[in-house]
């Protein structure tokens, strides 16, 4: 690169130098970063440098080479900025893979009926133990144990009108506790399971 010299304090001398080298320091900067625009922000940012700094330099120096120098420092660090975004980047999408992966798997070998079921029999359960003795007792044997009303009626000495009274305070119940939690068709399927002995 030929020598230019360059009054440093001489805005239409530098506004020469600048005319004269930017296009090809460009070409230069987007060889290396692909982007134009990137490109033109560097080599601006290496004219910019050097005014900035024209007091601090040997009046002596090749400005062109000086500006070129400090271009291809901008550009190393653009690069390696641009290594680590990527590299942070790909770790990133690694992890993302892994947290996919595994969320996929965690899918697969879910049973959805099982934690469903759990959940809604520790509701059913805690209804049950909310529910007044004779209520519970009484569904209990006839629901769980499958006794009949009048074999319940003769356990608890009520009539079997009472057992099926206090059936349906029970179903009430355990209506209203799952009623948040399970839309009806569901309760009322949870329900008809719990009647089979």
């Amino acid at each position: 690169m030929e020598h230019t010299p360059v009054n440093r304090n001489d805005d239409d001398d530098f506004g020469r130098l600048y005319d004269e080298y930017r296009p090809r320091f460009i070409e230069f900067a987007r060889g290396y970063v692909k982007d134009r625009l990137a490109a033109e922000d560097l080599v601006t940012d290496s004219f910019l440098y050097f005014w900035e700094n024209r007091g601090r330099i040997d009046p002596s120096c090749n400005v062109a080479a000086y500006v070129f120098t400090t271009l291809r420092h901008k550009c190393l660090n653009y690069l390696r900025a641009r290594l680590v975004r990527l590299r942070a980047h790909n770790e990133m999408e690694a992890l993302e893979n892994r947290v996919l992966r595994e969320n996929i798997r965690s899918l697969e070998m879910c049973d959805p009926r099982q934690l469903f079921e759990g959940e809604i029999e520790r509701l059913v359960r805690e209804s049950l133990d909310e529910m007044p003795e004779l209520t519970r007792g009484v569904f209990t044997e006839q629901r769980f144990r499958g006794r009949s009303y009048r074999e319940v009626a003769e356990l608890f000495g009520i009539t079997e009108r009472r057992v099926a009274t206090e059936l349906e305070k029970a179903l009430t119940a355990l209506r209203r506790g799952l009623h948040d939690y399970l839309p009806a068709v569901l309760a009322a399927a949870l329900l008809e399971r719990l009647s089979r002995p």
